[in-house]
């Protein structure tokens, strides 16, 4: 049965810890030199939690900041999903704490790990659900990254990357033909082991032997993930549009993962599109996972960078490797 209804973005929100860790600090426990890791990487700095500070609460204040934006209460909420893979606790999903905090009564609760494109799955996935169940008129969706407990800050390969950071999106009944229209995801599994954490899995329990062996921090092959974006980003970008009879052309705005501004930058040159077309925000928050495209279409929404009618594609490449690219377009 057709739906008189689309399913889009009606608020959001976002939280980012107040310390930073620079490339200057990097430079003395890495010894690259900060210049250098910029020029590598485009990041100056990024956003790290405090001892105290959980996944929970950072992404509970992300969400009340979206449902405030979207003019509901928390009790309207139908659905809560959080993309993370640094939840409070291996288990129980943190969407169920998530609930709790922010008061979400009438909410079901569940976690989705896609790794760094988990909040464009999430869309698709969310969406999906929705208009399959028409009851659920409001749900949350947040892109949750508490990753430094998990960096080791003198691994040079991997450290000059990662930050924390939260942002969440209210999702709603708007009109037809609007919202979220295509959701496309692809995977490639041979190179499963180029970037993981180890250490906790059911492979590799933590342990007394081997504590000291470094299995608790993440590890980083990033030859193989700038090989895996050039060579499979492009493809799903354009098999998310050609779901809709759209091209790249088409797109009036681009939402990407916020890993590498190079990446990025290669990326929009590759298909002969200006930087205006993007928001990047790598430069002061670094990679933010989970988080990062919601953390951009937040603050590229708040910046009026886009409007009505506009087409807007949502993009990222995540740990496994999971490739995906939602398009929206904007009510």
């Amino acid at each position: 049965m057709e739906l008189d209804y689309g399913i889009g973005i009606l608020g959001v929100g976002k939280y980012l810890p107040k310390d930073e860790k620079t490339n200057a600090q990097l430079e003395k426990s890495t010894k690259i030199p900060a210049s250098e890791i910029e020029q590598k990487t485009g990041i100056i700095t990024r956003r790290i939690a405090a001892e105290n500070e959980v996944a929970s609460q950072m992404s509970a204040t992300a969400a009340r900041l979206a449902i405030k934006s979207a003019g509901i209460d928390s009790s309207q909420i139908g659905l809560i999903v959080t993309c993370t893979f640094t939840g409070d606790y291996v288990y129980p999903a943190v969407s169920c704490k998530i609930q709790e905090l922010i008061g979400a009564k009438n909410a079901g609760a569940f976690d989705i790990m896609a790794n760094c494109t988990g909040f464009q799955v999430g869309l698709g996935v969310v969406s999906d659900k929705m208009k399959l169940d028409s009851s659920i008129k409001y749900s949350l969706l947040i892109g949750s990254a508490l990753q430094s407990p998990f960096i080791d800050w003198t691994d040079g390969g991997s450290s000059i990357y990662f930050g924390d950071g939260v942002g969440a999106v209210v999702l709603g009944q708007v009109e037809k033909g609007y919202g979220i229209i295509s959701n496309e995801i692809k995977s490639n599994g041979r190179v499963f082991d180029s970037v993981r954490l180890r250490g906790g899995g059911s492979s590799f329990p933590l342990r007394e032997k081997n504590i000291n062996q470094n299995l608790q921090y993440y590890e980083l092959d990033g030859l193989e993930v700038w090989k895996q974006v050039i060579q499979h980003q492009p493809k799903v970008m354009k098999d998310s549009l050609s779901k809709i009879n759209k091209t790249l052309d088409d797109v009036d705005f681009f939402i990407f993962h916020q890993a590498n501004l190079r990446l990025i930058e290669f990326l929009m040159k590759r298909m002969k599109k200006p930087m205006s077309m993007t928001y990047t925000n790598m430069e002061k928050y670094g990679n933010t996972a989970d988080a990062s495209q919601a953390i951009a279409l937040a603050e590229a929404y708040e910046l009026g960078k886009f409007k009505k009618n506009d087409l807007i594609l949502v993009t990222g490449v995540g740990a496994g490797f999971i490739f995906g690219s939602t398009i929206i377009k904007w009510h």
